[in-house]
């Protein structure tokens, strides 16, 4: 069954059961405002954001339209990443850039430039639709014409979730620089590929980073009945892409429809658990340990930064990610002998002050663990039966079998304070609760 409601620029497709002739973008950008119903409860601020409701990705309209500058040479800087792009074309003119702000970002009252930005010279419009996290926008149209779709990271100095948004000149060429890496290394991530910063003062200077909404050829990982085995790389990525918790969460428009998990492994016929083992939890596992392992990168795979991808028969299935906003460990760059230049933020030891293993703790056993497949693992088990046992079993051997014990990790859980700092800041607490999801650390871990 499907349901349709039209495919004008104010309508959607509503993920029922997906047919390959509905309009695949908006089938990712309804699952990013909608489909997220009871997954926003992983901290006591994770459903809060500080954004007027026009721009709310639930309770906003469809699209609104974000305003661009011409930022003309010395008034700013725009960073190129080593991957091509024509995407990234479409906010380079000559010697000067187009710079996005976000409309509520523009109202915001200690705004590095403003002056800047009133007395220059306005671009064309971008028409965009908002993600789930609000800052991070779809891309459809600019100055009314279609352009390839893409995302725009923007920057946003106002809190949503526990954290207040800023984008600024390092923390950009910090995402490009880990994308370069794990393209490089050939893993499934969405392409960060240039940016640009109001400003030339790297610690004040903000903007925004431009994300394509494909990996690149050759990079999807998932289970394929052309492929040797569960995880391996595939050229042919699925047709529909949705964030991780548009599985597991409930529609809130339609409340009472079944979980898109529920409806996918209907289709694909095979057990549930398998399904999950296969198509999920081992590829998630995987995916992270090749990043840490290849790249020193500690992957945030949530159910936000997670991407799956799949095919209307539920048997084509892919883990992507997006979002390279993360931290570098360099001792493992060291170990394997990878001497680039590191970049000027997120160098776990250098600019985050605490040991490499609570940092792989935190997005391992917190961001994926605790906030995506435990929360899957939940309405698994009350939907369909699954045993959380089977999934907690799967994971611990695809850790064991993909090199878990090669990267430094505690015998605990560790995990951010549930609290706001007045300075922005964050601090990690030891939960003192074994890992379920991997194997403890002990006298295996690599040193």
């Amino acid at each position: 069954m499907s349901h349709s409601i039209g495919h004008g620029p104010d309508s959607w497709a509503v993920p029922v059961i997906l047919d390959d002739a509905q309009d695949l973008l908006g089938t990712w950008q309804y699952a990013e405002r909608y489909l997220g119903g009871g997954t926003r409860s992983y901290s006591a601020f994770s459903a809060d954001m500080d954004i007027p409701d026009r721009y709310h990705p639930q309770r906003g309209s469809h699209r609104f339209t974000v305003p661009t500058f011409v930022v003309p040479p010395g008034l700013g800087v725009f960073l190129r990443s080593r991957l091509e792009s024509a995407v990234a074309g479409l906010y380079r003119d000559g010697d000067a850039f187009l710079l996005p702000v976000h409309p509520a970002t523009l109202t915001h009252g200690p705004l590095p430039g403003r002056g800047v930005l009133r007395s220059g010279e306005r671009g064309p419009d971008l028409l965009v639709v908002p993600s789930a996290n609000a800052r991070t926008v779809f891309v459809e149209r600019m100055d009314g014409t279609p352009v390839d779709p893409h995302f725009v990271k923007l920057h946003y100095p106002r809190r949503l979730s526990r954290f207040i948004r800023y984008l600024r000149q390092p923390i950009i060429s910090a995402q490009l620089w880990a994308c370069e890496e794990l393209a490089a290394a050939g893993l499934p991530v969405l392409p960060e590929t240039a940016g640009g910063v109001l400003g030339t003062e790297p610690d004040t200077a903000w903007g925004f980073l431009v994300r394509e909404i494909r990996p690149r050829a050759g990079s999807t990982v998932g289970p394929d009945s052309a492929a040797s085995g569960d995880g391996d790389i595939v050229a042919r990525p699925p047709h529909h892409t949705v964030p991780l918790f548009a599985l597991y969460g409930h529609d809130v428009r339609r409340p009472g429809d079944p979980t898109l998990m529920e409806q996918l492994i209907a289709r694909s016929a095979e057990d549930a658990a398998d399904w999950l083992v296969r198509r999920v939890v081992t590829p998630m596992v995987r995916l992270w340990l090749s990043a840490a392992r290849q790249t020193g990168c500690a992957l945030e795979l949530h159910g936000q930064n997670t991407l799956f991808a799949f095919d209307r028969d539920g048997r084509h299935t892919a883990v992507l990610y997006r979002d390279c906003d993360v931290y570098i460990d360099p001792g493992i760059r060291r170990a394997r002998g990878m001497n680039r230049d590191l970049p000027p933020a997120n160098v776990i030891s250098r600019d985050v002050h605490q040991p490499p293993a609570h940092m792989f703790g935190l997005t391992y056993d917190s961001f994926m663990a605790h906030h995506a497949l435990a929360r899957l693992a939940d309405v698994a088990a009350r939907a369909l039966g699954v045993a959380t046992h089977r999934l907690h079993r799967a994971a611990r051997e695809a850790f064991a079998a993909y090199g878990g014990p090669a990267v430094p990790l505690p015998d605990t859980v560790f995990s951010y304070q549930d609290r706001l700092r007045r300075d922005d800041g964050w601090q990690l607490r030891d939960t003192g609760v074994p890992p379920a999801w991997r194997m403890a650390a002990g006298p295996r871990r690599a040193s």
